[in-house]
């Protein structure tokens, strides 16, 4: 383990520009389960049609008395070592930006800059009805904690959801586009706590291999993509990250 941590922190030190993809394992340390993982995930817990947009839409209540708590806990989870250890590697030049499958909204609030959350934000509420205005996720949550069973717009009395993408919505194409902006300069792409199942995300890393990036990956389990990685650590990023950063930030202050 410390040649891989070693030989991934070299990694990082040879690097001009670095992105970072980051998925469901970044977070688990932070108390937020993840949706796949045998025996833990939500899936397995739950039917995952009640994040179908046609679900929600046809019964919002039915939603919120599920997902509610589970939203409240992701609202109040805070960052962990790993998302702290992107944010120092930020300070010191090394990473350009995060695309991040998360909508926990953790990466930002741990100061890190240039996310793009690529599933939208539980941070967030957006109208469903004629004006489509964000709102902050409060404006949501106080109306369904004042005993409200369904959620609505404050400007136009349409439906409100968290802006995250349901299953059956489109992914929004900005942050598709500026994904592909990112991995157009990047010469490492770092993967963290993704298996990469899930479309667009597991196409990322083959785009950074397309503009000649290296690969580096943290994920507790195997991925499809560990041979084409030159490190390849499975464990727990919260763990293993700020070890690696620990060594870069020598150097860097060396210099």
């Amino acid at each position: 383990m410390k040649e891989k941590i070693q030989k991934f922190a070299e990694l990082i030190l040879e690097s001009e520009n670095i992105v970072a993809l980051t998925g469901a394992g970044m977070s688990t340390e932070s108390g937020i389960p993840d949706f796949r993982s045998p025996g833990t995930g939500l899936w397995e817990r739950m039917d995952p049609s009640f994040a179908d947009i046609s679900t929600f839409t046809r019964n919002p209540t039915a939603f919120y008395q599920t997902m509610l708590e589970i939203g409240l806990n992701m609202i109040k989870a805070k960052p962990n070592a790993g998302h702290k250890s992107l944010t120092k590697l930020q300070k010191m030049g090394k990473l350009n930006g995060i695309m991040t499958q998360n909508i926990d909204g953790l990466h930002k609030r741990a100061h890190t800059k240039n996310v793009i959350e690529i599933h939208g934000t539980i941070n967030e509420a957006k109208c469903m009805g004629k004006c489509g205005k964000i709102f902050p996720i409060t404006t949501l949550v106080n109306q369904l904690l004042s005993g409200n069973p369904s959620t609505k717009c404050p400007d136009c009395d349409g439906i409100l959801k968290p802006n995250a993408v349901f299953f059956g919505e489109q992914l929004p194409t900005e942050a598709l586009e500026r994904t592909d902006e990112l991995i157009a300069n990047c010469d490492i792409m770092m993967i963290l706590g993704t298996s990469l199942l899930v479309s667009p995300a597991n196409f990322l890393p083959y785009k950074a291999l397309n503009v000649d990036a290296k690969l580096g990956i943290i994920n507790r389990e195997k991925t499809n993509i560990d041979h084409q990685c030159l490190v390849v650590i499975h464990g727990s990023i919260a763990e293993i990250l700020p070890k690696i950063v620990e060594i870069v930030e020598i150097e860097y202050n060396k210099k």
